[in-house]
């Protein structure tokens, strides 16, 4: 009899489905620390089982990349794979387990940093769960998996990005967002459109982006049509977290048929 292997990632790095839910549920989506070299820590993670039968889990650890165009996609590689990997650092106990009906499982780990940290190192932790069952009388193996994201940046990360290449497209300024520092930059950028008065006419939000270092996403931004002719300012605010930002002002001209153009814009 041929089984085949249905897989399929869940919860904290990617889709949870509404079965997978009511079964396995993972209290922390997401472990960040900032460390120095040398450093021990040590830390705890707790998966619930939330039906009425036992679950077999296997827990095990591969590295992940976010992905171009750096909208939260990711790729996932075996460990110890991604130039950034964090596999070596981190040990965790139990790597397989029973949760009974209703139960929850400690999964303990311990992160050993080495002599020298320069950049952030990344990792997901996995936990998986197998099931055998029918899919169309053939039969199929089922194989579902929640994670934890590993984020561990040195304590004197540097966090510094540049918005370059400003352009007009149709009616939307679109830049590209460059990560110059050493860790994974999860920007929220806002922006606003405000006339020569100071009154602000515009504002509004982009689509989060995931930009590891090195890496560079673009960013888009609507401007109105029904801006009158006269002179703008448009201000972008990329807020970098913990306190660092990025901001760019961009001179904005709308003529009398309604053209918009950008002073020094670059292609």
């Amino acid at each position: 009899m041929i089984v085949r292997i249905i897989f399929v990632v869940l919860c904290a790095v990617g889709i949870l489905t509404a079965q997978a839910q009511a079964q396995v549920f993972l209290e922390q989506a997401k472990v960040s620390l900032d460390v120095s070299p040398g450093e021990h820590h040590d830390g705890f993670l707790l998966v619930h089982n939330t039906s009425s039968d036992p679950i077999n889990i296997r827990a095990y650890w591969e590295d992940f990349e976010y992905k171009p165009p750096y909208d939260g996609a990711k790729s996932f590689l075996p460990a110890g794979t991604a130039p950034g990997s964090a596999s070596q650092w981190v040990t965790f106990s139990p790597q397989t387990f029973l949760i009974p009906a209703f139960g929850q499982q400690k999964i303990d780990y311990t992160l050993t940093v080495p002599s020298q940290i320069q950049e952030g190192h990344y990792g997901v932790l996995f936990f998986e769960r197998s099931v055998a069952g029918k899919l169309n009388d053939e039969a199929v193996n089922l194989v579902t998996r929640i994670g934890c994201l590993f984020f561990i940046e040195p304590s004197n990360k540097l966090k510094k990005a540049d918005l370059q290449n400003i352009i007009l497209k149709g009616n939307d300024v679109t830049a590209r967002f460059v990560n110059q520092g050493n860790v994974i930059l999860i920007p929220r950028t806002t922006y606003y459109v405000m006339e020569d008065g100071g009154l602000v006419l515009l504002r509004g939000e982009t689509k989060k982006l995931y930009v590891p270092p090195g890496a560079s996403a673009r960013v888009k931004i609507p401007i109105s049509e029904q801006l009158k002719q006269g002179h703008y300012t448009l201000v972008i605010n990329s807020d970098l977290e913990e306190g660092d930002v990025v901001i760019k002002e961009i001179a904005l001209t709308v003529d009398a048929s309604g053209q918009i153009t950008i002073e020094n814009s670059q292609d």
